[in-house]
């Protein structure tokens, strides 16, 4: 964070589209056009090695039926992006994922090895292994809390560092995030939302996890920022080959980072595949009118269709 963030409320600058963003570094940011994919189209004939196994999952709240019927997989190193609209159930799913809902039927399995229905259930093996990353910055960081206490937890809880070298690996972590070491001695209410996500990001890679479950991480924040958090990811993927589970509603965003695509409908799967074939060749016309109410998608689809 340069220093002038603490004095200056910078104006807002129109981005297009009906975004606008407020930031002194916006001149710095490359243009991001979320046709022109961060990562190359994934190849068919890629051979996948399944990491997490999720079969027949249904959810209910009371008498209504939230998820129904659910199956999917998500392989190492890569990103798997679950989209549809809100109430679709997206979230639900990634809550069971990650533990934080255990009220389910079906079977979810990290390596082939049933998890229990809650995190608290599960071994400290397999928390350390999935780590959950919120969509609220502002919500899921204690901002009385330095950055340095909100990352040692982690650290100490899973038996990753201790001490000093506790230290020296925080100020990594924030490193890898694209944060200065001088935010450890911050406290979290001082941060802009994209710094507090980008600390969230770091205090999940603190675990040093198989599987990071991203729920609408980038829907807080504004569309100057949304680009830098995906570059990150994918950085972080290419770099550590962890997997990601990216819970959106944003196709464009999806274009621009996941490898396959699972679109969820009213609770139900109803299209699955690579990102590039279901947003260049839609088969179901829930996922077509997805993409036409995007903008950015909708063009190409038009001129291709």
């Amino acid at each position: 964070m340069a220093e002038e963030c603490t004095t200056i409320d910078p104006p807002p600058v129109d981005l297009g589209n009906g975004h606008e963003a407020r930031c002194l570094r916006i001149a710095e940011l490359p243009p991001w056009d979320p046709d022109d994919r961060v990562v190359a189209d994934t190849a068919p004939d890629r051979v996948r090695e399944p990491l997490l196994s999720v079969s027949d999952l249904e959810v209910s709240y009371g008498r209504s039926t939230v998820v129904r019927d659910v199956s999917l997989d998500l392989a190492r190193s890569e990103i798997v992006a679950l989209v549809g609209e809100s109430g679709s159930g997206k979230t639900t799913i990634s809550r069971c994922v990650g533990g934080l809902h255990g009220d389910w039927r079906g079977r979810i399995s990290l390596d082939g090895v049933e998890l229990a229905p809650t995190a608290r259930a599960r071994t400290v093996e397999q928390r350390k292994r999935i780590q959950y990353v919120f969509q609220n910055p502002y919500q899921s960081l204690n901002p009385r809390r330095t950055i340095e206490q909100i990352l040692l937890r982690p650290l100490a809880l899973f038996g990753v560092a201790r001490g000093r070298q506790a230290r020296d690996r925080a100020a990594a972590l924030l490193e890898s995030v694209q944060l200065g070491p001088g935010v450890l001695s911050m406290r979290a209410g001082g941060l802009s939302g994209g710094e507090r996500q980008r600390v969230a990001i770091a205090r999940a890679l603190a675990a040093e996890p198989d599987l990071l479950v991203c729920d609408e991480i980038t829907s807080a924040l504004d569309v100057s920022i949304q680009a830098s958090i995906i570059d990150l990811l994918e950085g972080i993927k290419r770099e550590r080959g962890i997997s990601m589970l990216f819970v959106t509603h944003d196709l464009a965003l999806a274009r621009s980072v996941a490898d396959r695509m699972l679109v969820l409908q009213h609770g139900r799967l109803v299209e699955t595949g690579l990102t590039a074939q279901i947003l260049d060749h839609p088969q179901g016309p829930y996922t077509q009118e997805l993409i036409s109410h995007t903008p950015q998608l909708a063009a190409a689809f038009s001129d291709g269709g």
